[in-house]
């Protein structure tokens, strides 16, 4: 029998947790037991039969993380793939023969292979693509692509599959106990998405929550077709106990809550961390006299999506000129001299003040609260830096809600400078996101949470690398993400502005080009051999004196800044302005003249 001729008359009832049962099972703290396929095929046998034994009928492969994260080559893989096929083979096989019971069902197992940087697409997606031909030619034809985030794979290799033979594909979505998957797709959209997919069986949650939450996340959803449903919680929440990980054994709870997604209609049910042979049972012994439930389904109502219509975006949009400077908030709480700056730039008009987020990893005042106090008391709007370093998805997400919840609907989003080698040993990155990666984030918020008012966000352009082409392949990534616009690091050189020319050429989008004025033969100097990324002439430095008064060093930065602006006037969108030791009445000038030169250029054009 066929899996989707039985699910058509049957529930199917799944095996649960491999991974913490292996350990719980064998003693083995924090081992991998992926890796006991080739090591000890018997112990992971004896799991599979012990699913089986306690009423389970869809055997998932010991392979979840059977991927180059964990293996060192294709070879190693494929070894690891067919040993955990014929494992789960084996298993069904004994099994017959002591029950004689029919149908049993054999799932490949594939979980998510991490890309850091969304660099690497071509390289993952041919590693699934061996992965799945492995299985085939093992002769499975059930695929279950467990613990997704996003789509990013899901879809070119479920064609893949489905062009290749006739398989039935599961896949399940990861998602935390607010409805959203770490890339921040909610669950209706996960279904809405799978909806329109012909390559995709059945879909559901696995993972990330328990059955409580995972009951809350499904009784409201619509089902806008008739495709299975699976669902597959967590025992619980784990608690650490001598830095072991450990779930409560709560049996009884999950089993009265799985009864309650049973009767939402899903047809595919079964456990995922935490849960043992004991929970299947249970759950299977629960649901055997209760007939399947039928599924709520109709259209799944899609959210109208509002506008942000900023001032500033306004003027992006139209095509003017725009004008941002950034502050850098205080390394105490003392924030006098920053909102003096601030007031100091509103009185000239300025577009928006952008706030850096502890930039080279040195640590100052919250950027998101500080915008917050700047808009509210000067009234200029203000845009936070969001750096993906030092904050994990739910400070992330936490600093989105709060700052949004205070009317802040500007930021740049970037991935943010790595801690110095010298202070790794005590301060740790983050990283969980990549810029590209929470840029994805927003967006999906977007759709969602801030549907009403969605917030705009843009990107740091860092144009210096060797290979432009490839600096220009990465902004594609984040438009292809929605960022709307690109502020630039300094620029100073001709060579310089003919490279922004270039990128321009090839990238349709918003570019906002940096000025940073150089305050003095001292600053051009450091900035020159200490800042990575900034390219400053000897010509520049040479235009300044050891022994210039402090007027007359402003003075050639007025000049320099001017000049460079006037050779971008054709090029930039808008000017990004970043103030040298809070010296905001510089900026001032430097924006005023530039200004003005923009607008003479501009009627010399007319004429």
């Amino acid at each position: 029998m066929q899996i989707k001729e039985y699910l058509r008359s049957h529930r199917l009832i799944t095996d649960g947790a491999m991974g913490t049962y292996y350990e719980e099972k064998y003693g083995r703290e924090n081992a991998l037991a992926e890796r006991a396929n080739d090591t000890s095929p018997e112990e992971i046998k004896e799991i599979h039969l012990d699913y089986l034994r306690s009423g389970a009928r869809l055997l998932r492969t010991n392979t979840f993380v059977t991927n180059s994260m964990f293996f060192p080559d294709m070879a190693a893989i494929e070894k690891n793939i067919r040993a955990a096929c014929r494992i789960a083979k084996e298993a069904v096989e004994e099994y017959q023969r002591e029950c004689q019971e029919e149908p049993i069902f054999i799932a490949a197992d594939i979980g998510t292979i991490y890309d850091a940087d969304h660099l690497d697409y071509e390289n993952v997606l041919g590693e699934y693509k061996q992965i799945c031909d492995i299985f085939l030619n093992c002769g499975l034809t059930c695929f279950i692509f467990e613990t997704q985030a996003d789509f990013t794979y899901l879809e070119p290799v479920s064609q893949y599959l489905k062009e290749k033979a006739d398989v039935f594909l599961i896949a399940q979505f990861s998602f935390d106990k607010s409805g959203y998957t770490r890339s921040g797709i909610s669950v209706e959209k996960m279904i809405r998405s799978i909806a329109g997919m012909n390559t995709i069986d059945a879909y559901g949650l696995n993972c990330g929550v328990e059955a409580t939450h995972m009951y809350r996340l499904l009784k409201e959803i619509t089902f806008p077709d008739d495709k299975f449903v699976t669902a597959l919680p967590n025992a619980g929440y784990p608690y650490t106990l001598r830095g072991k990980m450990i779930y409560s054994n709560n049996v009884g709870y999950y089993v009265e809550e799985m009864k309650k997604i049973a009767g939402l209609g899903m047809e595919i049910l079964g456990g995922c961390c935490g849960t043992t042979p004991k929970y299947i049972k249970a759950l299977g012994e629960a649901l055997a006299d209760e007939p399947p439930a039928a599924k709520k389904i109709g259209n799944l109502a899609e959210r109208s999506i509002g506008q942000t219509r900023s001032e500033f975006e306004r003027k992006l949009s139209a095509g003017e000129k725009v004008y941002i400077v950034e502050l850098d908030p205080p390394f105490q709480t003392d924030v006098k001299k920053v909102m003096d700056g601030a007031k100091e730039l509103s009185g000239a008009k300025v577009d928006m003040i952008t706030l850096s987020d502890s930039p080279m990893a040195r640590t100052r005042m919250n950027a998101g609260q500080l915008a917050v106090k700047m808009q509210q008391e000067i009234g200029v709007p203000v845009m936070p830096h969001v750096c993906c370093r030092d904050k994990n998805v739910i400070a992330l997400r936490a600093e989105m809600l709060g700052t949004y919840m205070n009317r802040i609907r500007h930021y740049l989003i970037v991935t943010g400078d790595p801690v110095g080698r010298g202070d790794r040993d005590h301060v740790t990155s983050v990283f969980d996101f990549n810029s590209i990666k929470f840029m994805n984030y927003v967006s999906a918020m977007n759709e969602d949470v801030f549907a009403d008012e969605p917030v705009l966000f843009g990107g740091a352009l860092n144009y210096h690398g060797a290979n432009v082409n490839a600096i220009i392949e990465r902004m594609k990534l984040k438009i292809a993400n929605n960022c709307r616009y690109f502020l630039t690091q300094p620029i100073y050189t001709d060579e310089d502005v003919e490279r922004i020319r270039y990128i321009r050429e090839h990238v349709d989008t918003r570019i906002l080009c940096g000025i940073m004025p150089l305050v003095s033969y001292k600053n051009a100097m450091f900035v020159k051999n200490e800042m990575p990324g900034i390219h400053i002439s000897d010509e520049i430095v040479m235009r300044y004196e050891p022994d210039m008064t402090r007027e007359e060093a402003e003075q050639t930065a007025v000049a320099i800044s001017v000049e460079t602006a006037k050779k971008l006037s054709d090029i930039a969108d808008g000017f990004y302005f970043m103030t040298p030791f809070n010296r905001t009445g510089l900026i001032r000038q430097i924006m005023e003249a530039i200004r003005d030169a923009c607008k003479e250029k501009e009627a010399r054009r007319k004429k």
